[in-house]
């Protein structure tokens, strides 16, 4: 698939502060990826200069083949979405998008269509009366308004309950097979994240760490968690930390996921029912070589790099 985001050794500063230090980055054309890493990584620096918002300070960056900067031909080819997006808030949601296609020269028509597309028949809400997951849906019209080729998301879900989560990521999915919209999307929210990428960047201090396909990502680092479902997820996370065969261990609303030593497998199992007894909890399934994205985030943390 054809690249349409390269980005290769970008340096960024703020001051005595190193954002960005050698980072490299491809994002393939048809693609759902991640960008993945903790607070302070530069995830929000690497997204402004492929935006054309920051320059770097060496290094180079393509987006759709050119350099972004000051570029309005690239602006009118990207859609984006911010964690905490800010509208006019009296305006009517109608009204408000009839606006933004005369800007971007739309018939006024297509402000409808992109709110039927996300499902947001509150037409004549004020943009003040929207929920936090209305005004999600109505971020993402917004930013389908121009037909973009590309919508960048900078922590799109993070402000959202987990019913409103799984509804937008069930709509960029949508919009992705519907539409051919190619995403590149910053969370630290990985077990969503993981249900609808095909790719992944994982980012600290500046620099990546690992990128591809997910799927290859997992081969290569070796990815086979276990999930154990209960109902006392952190007292039987706390008591798995200490048996000397754990190697990671993470708590999602599922339960606990872990990875072991290879052979390990049958005393997972049976240490689990004893723990269970011990902290009162009940097992309500145990799953063998699940494969995780934040499992694979640990791992690469932990190693600090490509293998």
């Amino acid at each position: 698939m054809r690249e349409i985001i390269v980005a290769k050794d970008l340096h960024k500063s703020y001051g005595r502060v190193v954002a960005l230090r050698g980072l490299n980055l491809k994002v393939h054309e048809g693609s759902i990826m991640g960008l993945i890493g903790p607070n302070g990584a530069g995830k929000t620096t690497t997204i402004k200069i492929i935006l054309g918002l920051l320059r770097p300070d060496k290094g180079e960056v393509y987006v759709f083949g050119e350099n972004p900067w000051d570029n309005p031909k690239i602006k009118k080819e990207i859609g984006v979405i911010y964690e905490k997006a800010t509208f006019p808030e009296y305006y009517k949601v109608l009204d408000y998008l009839r606006r933004v296609c005369r800007i971007y020269g739309e018939p006024e028509q297509r402000a409808k269509e992109v709110l039927e597309l996300v499902g947001l028949g509150a037409y004549n809400r004020t943009i003040k009366s929207l929920s936090a997951g209305m005004l999600q849906k109505f971020a993402i019209a917004h930013a389908l308004i121009h037909h973009p080729r590309l919508i960048i998301a900078d922590e799109p879900a993070s402000n959202l309950d987990p019913e409103a989560r799984n509804k937008l990521l069930d709509l960029i999915l949508r919009l992705h097979k519907e539409e051919g919209v190619t995403f590149l999307i910053s969370s630290h929210i990985l077990p969503e994240l993981g249900r609808i990428c095909d790719s992944v960047a994982i980012i600290n201090k500046g620099r990546i760490l690992a990128s591809g396909n997910l799927m290859e990502l997992f081969k290569r680092y070796s990815i086979r968690a276990i999930r154990i479902s209960t109902d006392k997820p952190n007292a039987f996370a706390n008591a798995l930390k200490r048996l000397p065969y754990i190697e990671d261990i993470s708590v999602d609303d599922k339960g606990v996921l872990l990875t072991v030593k290879d052979g390990t497998e049958r005393e997972v199992y049976e240490d689990s029912l004893r723990i269970a007894k011990e902290v009162s909890a009940t097992i309500l399934g145990i799953e063998m070589g699940v494969t995780s994205l934040e499992q694979l985030y640990y791992k690469v943390m932990k190693m600090g790099g490509d293998v």
